[in-house]
Order: structure tokens, then C-alpha cells, then sequence
């Protein structure tokens, strides 16, 4: 999930919550009455992101405003009493919404928003309307409007947090972003700026690829009579790396669903599958006659089947695995 933090205020919560360190808000509107006010929906975002996803980030205000560079997301969102040193505007607010951010990668030149304004002002009307048309949960809160008296495009006042699909991030950053190739060619995106926005987009479809391998497994892990099934402790792993399959990048066949310590000695070559999906351990490996657990909670299922989803494991993957490991089963 890719998503666009506006933030306008040169100060932004000071410390831990500052600029790139959190996104924050206040869960409710104020309140002259001293009760709890409405609910704003581009707060309520906040509370929906999820660890791992990534965030575009929109700094500065009118002519500054620009598109500086995106984190990735620590913490799911949460709800919590705990305040920003400066919370500036929102001091009237009891609770917040927060999300914990790492990794921020700065654009080597800033994208200003009235280049993208002016450059791609056709295709953001067109995303509006057709988005505007919409109904329900399918209409998505976006970061701009188009003003119904001088239909000119502006930022959306108080549209802190939104979602941003493929389409419109190709409009924002160059043409091809949803495949991570040639995003420089944009007239707006220097060389150095593009190279930085295809490890965004990387890094939004492996997420991407995670969720949707996890969501194949039913959310457990298909190792044998594993019974972890806590998100949190699970991971999509690719069977054969990202980097080697450029022909398999996002393709559910060629991704497991394992806890973290299965996906760990998978990665290791501990381990691999079959032709057939079941578990070869690899009994020569060093590290398993050393390790009390990989002796405990590997050797006794070799030879078992793995739990498959309703998208089978891909072969090529599979061989690549084999291969990438020096491992191949005597069976295959």
C-alpha cells in the first residue's frame, strides 16, 4: 500500500514525532461543546496503515510545496493518549492517531507539486472525475480537488493522509511507476530522482506481493502442522529472489507463506520443497546438526506436504531455489 503524507507545517510534533518520524493526528475533530467532535477521514488513514507499507511524502505549502522523498511504515496505526511535544493546532485533542516511520529516502532533487499540477493537469482532472463518480468504499479520500468555481487544482484542505493507487502515482511520478522501469522519463523527474522512485515502487510491490501470497496461504504459515497464524509473525517470502525472476516479480506462484523462523531457514537453505510440495531437509547442511530447534521443528516433516493454497507453487521457482542453495532433493 502506498500512501501521501501532506504535511504543510514547518513544525510537525517535534522529537520522535516529527517530519518523517511519525505520521500523527488528532482522532477527532474539536469541539466547542468539550466533547469529542467529528471524525475526519483523511485522519482516520492514519489508523489504517499498515507496518511495512509505504509513504509518499508532500512538504511545505503553495509555491514550496513538493514531493521530497517517502519512508516505509514501522508500526501499524494506532490509538493512543500519548501527545507530540508540539502539537501545534491540535492541542485540543486527547487522543491521537500514529504510526511509527523508518528508512526515510529523500528524492536527490524535490519534485515540485505546481510542476505535477501543470504537466499533468489533464490526467489528474480525468483520475478525479471518474474517482468522484464513484460510490462508497470504492471512492478514495485523494490529496487534491479540482475548485468548482475557478477549476483550478488545489490541495485538498486538511487532506492530510491518503491512499494512493497505481494509476495516480504513475500520474505523479512518471508514467511507468507501476513497473519500476523508466520512471526518469517524466519531464518533471531528473535521472537520480527516477532511480529513487523504481526502489519505491520495488519496495510497494513486494509489500504488495507479501500480502497477497499471505492472503494464497490463508494467513498461516504452510509448513507442516505449523500453527502460527498471526500476521505479524508471518511472511510472503518469494521462493526465488526478486532480483534473480524479473518474469515471476508479483506472481503469487512464486511465493510461501512461512512464520518468521521457517522463512528464515528457508531463506538459509535448511530447507526447501519438492516437485510434489513436500518439505526436503537438507540433512548435510552444517547449521542443522548445531541447531536444537532446526533438529526439533524441521527434521521430523521432511518428506511431508506442505499446506498449498489455491495458487500452486511455481516449478521454475522452485528450481531456482534448488539451485540458488546448492540443495536439490534426491526425490526430484
Amino acid at each position: 500500500m502506498l500512501w501521501l503524507e501532506m504535511s504543510r507545517d514547518p513544525t510537525h510534533g517535534s522529537g520522535s514525532w516529527d517530519f518523517t518520524q511519525s505520521l500523527w493526528s488528532p482522532n477527532r475533530k474539536d469541539s466547542a461543546s468539550g466533547r469529542e467532535g467529528a471524525r475526519w477521514g483523511w485522519w482516520e488513514t492514519v489508523f489504517k496503515v499498515k507496518a511495512g507499507d509505504s509513504v509518499l511524502h508532500l512538504r511545505g505549502k503553495d509555491e514550496n510545496a513538493a514531493f521530497v522523498g517517502f519512508s516505509t511504515a514501522e508500526s501499524d496505526g494506532i490509538q493512543t493518549t500519548e501527545r507530540p511535544p508540539i502539537p501545534g493546532d491540535w492541542s485540543f485533542a486527547r487522543k491521537f492517531y500514529r504510526v511509527l516511520l523508518k528508512d526515510f529516502s529523500p528524492f536527490p532533487k524535490i519534485i515540485p507539486l505546481r510542476d505535477v499540477f501543470t504537466q499533468q493537469d489533464a490526467a489528474l482532472r480525468a483520475y478525479f472525475k471518474k474517482n468522484k463518480a464513484k460510490s462508497g468504499n470504492q471512492k478514495r479520500l485523494l490529496f487534491y480537488v479540482v475548485l468548482k468555481q475557478s477549476g483550478k487544482l488545489q490541495c485538498q484542505n486538511g487532506g492530510y493522509l491518503s491512499e494512493v493507487d497505481d494509476k495516480l502515482a504513475n500520474i505523479i511520478l512518471g508514467s511507468d511507476y507501476s513497473t519500476g522501469t523508466e520512471a526518469a522519463r517524466s519531464p518533471i523527474i531528473d535521472v537520480q530522482t527516477g532511480e529513487r522512485i523504481k526502489k519505491l515502487s520495488e519496495r510497494v510491490g513486494q509489500q504488495r506481493f507479501s500480502e497477497n501470497v499471505k492472503a494464497n496461504y490463508n494467513g498461516r504459515c504452510c509448513f507442516p502442522h505449523c500453527p502460527i497464524a498471526e500476521r505479524h509473525f508471518l511472511i510472503g517470502a518469494h521462493i526465488a529472489r526478486w532480483a534473480d525472476v524479473p518474469q515471476l516479480r508479483g506472481n503469487i506462484s512464486n511465493g510461501l507463506c512461512f512464520c518468521l523462523m521457517h522463512d528464515k531457514a528457508f531463506e538459509k537453505g535448511l530447507f526447501t520443497i519438492t516437485r510434489d510440495y513436500c518439505i526436503a531437509v537438507n540433512k548435510a547442511d552444517k547449521v542443522l546438526g548445531s541447531s536444537e530447534w532446526s533438529l526439533e521443528n524441521l527434521l521430523p516433516y521432511d518428506g511431508q506436504a506442505i499446506s498449498c493454497g489455491a495458487v500452486l507453487p511455481s516449478e521454475e521457482a522452485i528450481i531456482l531455489h534448488w539451485t540458488r542453495t546448492g540443495f536439490t532433493p534426491k526425490s526430484s
